[in-house]
């Protein structure tokens, strides 16, 4: 379920937040989630990121022009489904607000009023990221999965229907009111169905009750839990309405998906810095709880990792201070940015003037030609406006070559975590 939605810009400002129970804590991440969204590794096309795991919660974002749209949902709802959400919202809020958008620094209550279109679209949405969770289900256009819903609700009001739902033959779930249990009947069901109609009792169900399963056309199958002892024409004639109804529906605009497998883990560039926003020691005490119940190796990995933060390290340091697999540490470090406890940032070298000084000082070093090569390739860039990915992407060295050689020069390089402007060499 969604607990908490916010809008806000690619430079952090929050223009509008949607809360369930009350509680901000996408506030409070929304910081951390910048940083993290700047940071994916190299390698990944950031615009194909769109959800992150935390503990018990996960992250869904829809980006639109400047303006991230960002769902907290519980770990096991599914990512795409919830996607389609903020693209809907994302929509509806740009066209809403556009003139308000154009401002550099709207104003934040002009957007309040959006909070009756978020509850509307998620009403519109209700029971299917459920759905997703476990099965195959197909998106209809919202105003008639909302007609067949409402239907499907009057049709049930009747004694002898107690519960429906709708299914396509190849086994995506349109709209279903079944329990769990009664779907899986229903899709095994599909695999043999070849009549119009059936009635059959089944093992699943209580007694003096069974499934009626009719084919509304080519396309799906209406199913129902019913109390047994009417003809199949009474039933028939019961569900008429939204038999009828699912005729008329087209499927040409739906959406088909699958159940949401394991995202792929998230990975940050090895070369952005990590920096603490809270003390040491409160880092501390919130790893030892989140561990508390882990094994031994991803606690002792865990406290290794909180014991390296307070200076400057990069994230490939940090991966390799806790000893563990690249994954169980980017997961330890995701956890640790949505705590709000350390957030991701660029790193931008500033290296001095090469004045007779910063000479006297390569030659007491007795910097090698191969490192003074690099120094000269990317000097003119390390002026605090690039960071090293960026002189890295420019100079075609590699950022790890690049950092291991500036590391070499001491405090003849200032290392930022904002970018500064400077005048071109």
């Amino acid at each position: 379920m969604v607990k908490e939605i916010v809008v806000l810009r690619d430079s952090g400002i929050l223009l509008f937040h949607y809360s369930v129970s009350g509680s901000r804590k996408l506030d409070e991440l929304a910081a951390a989630f910048l940083s993290a969204v700047g940071s994916f590794a190299q390698e990944v096309n950031q615009d194909n990121i769109t959800v992150m795991s935390f503990a018990k919660n996960k992250l869904v974002w829809e980006k639109k022009g400047d303006l991230y749209f960002i769902a907290l949902v519980s770990d096991n709802d599914s990512g795409e489904i919830h996607r389609v959400i903020l693209q809907e919202l994302a929509e509806q809020f740009v066209s809403t607000f556009y003139s308000d958008l154009r401002k550099e620094l709207p104003d934040s209550r002009r957007f309040r009023p959006f909070t009756d279109i978020v509850e509307i679209t998620l009403h519109k949405f209700d029971g299917i990221p459920g759905l997703a969770r476990r099965y195959k289900t197909i998106l209809l256009p919202s105003a008639d999965l909302n007609r067949l819903k409402t239907s499907l609700a009057e049709v049930e009001v009747n004694r002898d229907i107690l519960r429906g739902g709708l299914i396509t033959f190849d086994g995506h779930v349109a709209t279903s009111n079944l329990r769990s249990y009664e779907l899986e009947a229903v899709l095994d069901f599909l695999l043999t169905f070849k009549s119009d109609t059936i009635i059959q009792e089944h093992s699943c169900l209580e007694k003096a009750t069974g499934f009626l399963l009719h084919k509304v056309d080519k396309r799906c199958v209406a199913a129902f839990v019913i109390n047994l002892g009417l003809s199949e024409n009474t039933y028939l004639e019961l569900i008429r309405p939204f038999i009828a109804l699912a005729q008329l529906t087209s499927f040409e605009d739906a959406r088909k998906f699958e159940p949401d497998t394991v995202e792929e883990p998230i990975t940050f560039y090895e070369f952005d810095g990590v920096e603490t926003i809270t003390t040491i020691e409160d880092i501390r005490q919130e790893t030892q709880i989140m561990y508390a119940s882990s094994n031994e190796s991803q606690r002792s990995g865990a406290l290794r990792m909180v014991n390296s933060l307070g200076k400057r390290i990069t994230v490939a340091d940090l991966h390799e201070s806790t000893g563990l697999p690249r994954e169980q540490s980017d997961q330890m470090l995701a956890n640790l940015i949505a705590k709000g406890m350390v957030r991701i940032s660029r790193i931008y070298p500033v290296l001095e003037d090469r004045d007779e000084r910063f000479a006297a000082y390569l030659e007491v070093i007795g910097i090698k030609k191969r490192d003074f090569d690099i120094v000269d390739s990317i000097w003119k860039h390390c002026n605090g406006t690039l960071s090293i990915r960026e002189i890295s992407e420019r100079s075609g060295i590699p950022a790890a070559r690049i950092l291991e050689v500036l590391n070499k020069l001491g405090n003849n390089v200032t290392w930022k975590s904002e970018r500064v402007l400077s005048h071109v060499r």
